[in-house]
């Protein structure tokens, strides 16, 4: 049940973070879309009306009035480019008897108005631009350009029709085209956001898993106390022990659980990184120092080592490496003559060596895992776990080794106040 309600809240996590993105990414698409329309437009309408004007300005510089008043094309004539099939070219005199001076051999549109425009225009002396349609109902573009007799008086008026539709269709064009990246921008925005947020939800994934596998190597561990103290009782009842004694049993077993889990809630703590963190300049050297025994039993050579760190967590990290570096360590160095357990402080990191048998094959690469211990080990199997998480806090991380021809090496390097890793 748990699982399904579990597997039900990602999805829904999942399918929210999917909408979001591609809202977003809609948005954004949307926008340039439309901003790319709008400019499209724009050059579009710039580069028709570039056209018209370039054409009325050149009928305006081959053309002229005599001082007769007598218009003359003929320079014009020979230039073919000019006479553009589809664009209608108009020069009209509204003042003379016949206005019209020039006229397109096969007019494309019909408009019966132009003597009368030509005349505001000509009242006006100011260029202009217009679109309308013509008496058979055909859009048309008209551009109008003055023109001047031989004592710059306005005398005429260019006319520059074209077809709008032209323009019009490049602008369909390139909407379909916009449109068709649009549409693949946006299923490829929503696949990116489908697996941005898969993505996005790992960490809380491989939370929840960590958590179960938590939860239940906790109930495991808990169950073997419990067992015992019960069974302490029992035997206590039955008179099997004294009192005294199996007062003294039930201590130290209520002793080892409250070990266990103030570990179980540093290591929830940690996990869930809700831990808080005061980062403060510290001697790493000095501290290791004030938590070593007094019984000789823990040899130390250090160096000057600041860190930017929390003194209480680094505490609980080294308290844990030294006590397991003395539990597994220094049983096989009994016998002999040394200290069983080395400490050494440089560069921001803490190594911890010892003689011991040091890690199994298949203990070396999870043994930073919760509950991963030896099969004869006493501890709560989270020491190095802890550990592990408060270097990770620190911005720094755990190296575990073996030593030749026996015995283990961690490592605990944390982040450096200042340049002091060489």
């Amino acid at each position: 049940m748990q699982q399904r309600g579990r597997d039900r809240l990602l999805r829904r996590l999942h399918w929210k973070l999917t909408l979001v993105w591609a809202a977003a990414w809609f948005v954004g698409v949307a926008t340039i879309g439309t901003v790319a329309l709008i400019l499209h437009s724009r050059f579009a309408d710039e580069a028709f009306a570039s056209k018209q004007r370039l054409l009325a300005a050149t009928v305006y510089g081959l053309t002229w009035f005599d001082p007769k008043g007598a218009f003359h094309d003929e320079l014009l004539r020979k230039e073919p480019d000019v006479f553009v099939p589809g664009v209608d070219i108009w020069v009209i005199a509204p003042q003379r008897s016949k206005p019209v001076v020039l006229r397109p051999a096969h007019p494309v549109f019909d408009i019966a108005s132009l003597p009368e425009l030509a005349a505001r225009v000509l009242a006006d002396e100011q260029d202009t631009a217009i679109e309308a349609t013509d008496s058979r109902g055909r859009r048309y573009a008209l551009r109008v350009k003055v023109t001047y007799d031989n004592a710059d008086k306005p005398v005429a008026v260019i006319f520059v029709i074209a077809d709008p539709s032209v323009r019009d269709a490049s602008r369909t064009r390139f909407a379909r085209g916009l449109a068709l990246a649009m549409t693949i921008l946006a299923v490829l925005g929503l696949a990116g956001g489908n697996v941005l947020s898969r993505y996005l939800l790992r960490p809380v994934q491989r939370s929840f898993q960590t958590q179960e596998r938590l939860l239940a190597a906790a109930a495991h561990e808990l169950r073997a106390p419990v067992a015992n103290l019960m069974a302490v009782s029992e035997s206590a009842r039955l008179g099997d022990v004294s009192p005294e004694e199996g007062l003294a049993k039930a201590e130290r077993i209520a002793a080892h659980s409250a070990e266990l889990v103030d570990k179980l809630l540093l290591m929830a703590r940690l996990d869930a990184t809700v831990e808080t963190v005061e980062m403060k300049p510290l001697r790493l050297d000095l501290l290791v120092e004030a938590m070593l025994p007094e019984d000789g039993s823990v040899s130390l050579e250090a160096v000057e080592s600041v860190v930017e760190a929390d003194s209480r967590l680094v505490r609980i990290a080294v308290r844990n490496l030294l006590e397991n570096a003395l539990r597994h360590g220094s049983s096989r160095t009994k016998q002999k003559a040394g200290n069983p357990v080395r400490v050494t402080v440089r560069n921001a990191m803490v190594i911890v060596e010892d003689d011991g048998p040091g890690f199994s094959r298949d203990l070396l690469d999870r043994a930073t895992e919760p509950f991963q211990k030896a099969n004869d080990s006493s501890g709560t199997g989270l020491g190095l776990a802890i550990v592990q998480g408060i270097a990770l806090l620190h911005g720094g991380g755990l190296r575990l080794e073996n030593r030749r021809p026996s015995g283990a090496r961690v490592t605990l390097a944390l982040t450096p106040l200042s340049s002091d890793i060489s």
